[in-house]
């Protein structure tokens, strides 16, 4: 049955965050661009979704994970301000960066499919953040195109950390759909129910980049599932139009937790790879500023991907390059098997 859904556009929470627009609604809450009356400045708010505030054991658990959300900062992670538990006559919500790029699902289901550098660039973005909330202890245990934003220059960010954790252990279930969703960027562990660490982040990117640069999801079935049963034992199945990424991907799907590159093995081996491609042309972002909003200038729709430089602002010829020379993070590029290993889930 499909959730009902609220819309607040007009309302102002916690007294201080009036919502402007909705920017779009999914299984568990709904975004809001909106307006922080205090600060002056945009931001976006997440609104979940009755079933989950009511649920007491979800805000705890919500309360938890938004305070050590709140701690992360990187320049590949959306940043997280404010949140509220609800309580009377309040709404739980999260208040988070307002990132005007839209995000990656939008892009892929508009039918743009990513050059194999504009792939290497997401990747390699992620992994960044990855690799950092994993140093820290977080494991995403959602990585998937909708949870991929981009800012106004097209920098990657990753959102979400903590609030998939927190719906894994609420009461509340999620329609067959959003889960089905999910379940399309599961790991092999994730199916077989054994604990995760940020290996399992590593898989799902992995999963995210095949469809970049194919349009399809490997393994993905009709059913929840045959999607989760396909992939528990098998290799991942990386096209060889991939080129050089092939082999960075078969090792980052390796079915088997132990036999797969954790994600800063994945940085490493994505800068190595990067070293056989051209420079990659700027991704067409869809932006995510309601009508109602000024829209931003020209130039902001047609930067390009990532931190590590833009084509037209920066004149660098190559933003692949640029990668490669800032490897504070990842350090000397892995060395990656040429042959596929032999070891063997919206909002």
């Amino acid at each position: 049955m499909a959730t009902r859904v609220t819309d607040r556009a007009g309302q102002v929470l916690g007294g201080r965050y009036r919502l402007v627009a909705p920017i779009g609604t999914g299984a568990s809450a709904s975004v809001y661009l909106a307006e922080d009356t205090t600060l002056r400045r945009r931001v976006a708010v997440k609104v979940l979704h009755d079933a989950l505030a009511d649920d007491e054991a979800f805000l705890r658990r919500f309360q938890a994970e938004a305070h050590a959300a709140a701690a992360l900062n990187h320049p590949n992670v959306m940043s997280v301000f404010d949140w509220s538990h609800g309580g009377g006559n309040e709404v739980a919500f999260l208040v988070m960066e307002y990132l005007s790029g839209g995000n990656l699902k939008t892009l892929l289901d508009g039918g743009y499919r990513l050059s194999l550098s504009q792939a290497l660039l997401v990747g390699l973005e992620a992994a960044r953040g990855l690799d950092y909330a994993h140093r820290r202890g977080f494991v995403h245990r959602d990585v998937k195109p909708a949870n991929l934003l981009f800012d106004e220059e097209g920098r990657l960010r990753i959102a979400d950390f903590g609030l998939a954790r927190a719906l894994a252990e609420a009461a509340w279930t999620e329609p067959m759909g959003a889960v089905l969703g999910t379940a399309r960027y599961a790991s092999p562990e994730q199916a077989r129910g054994e604990p995760l660490d940020g290996r399992s982040d590593v898989y799902s990117l992995a999963l995210v980049l095949v469809e970049c640069v194919t349009g399809l999801v490997p393994f993905a079935a009709d059913t929840t599932l045959g999607t989760l049963m396909a992939r528990v034992d098998k290799p991942l199945p990386v096209p060889d139009e991939l080129g050089p990424l092939a082999p960075v991907l078969r090792a980052a799907g390796a079915p088997d937790p132990g036999d797969r590159l954790d994600a800063d093995g994945l940085g490493r081996a994505l800068l190595r790879a990067a070293e056989h491609l051209d420079p990659p042309l700027p991704l067409p972002l869809v932006h995510t500023v309601p009508t109602e909003v000024p829209a931003p200038a020209p130039d902001d729709i047609t930067a390009v991907i990532g931190g590590v430089g833009a084509i037209a602002a920066a004149g660098s010829p190559d933003p692949v390059g640029a990668a490669v020379a800032d490897t504070d993070l990842f350090g000397a590029p892995a060395v990656v098997p040429d042959a596929e290993p032999d070891v063997a889930a919206d909002l």
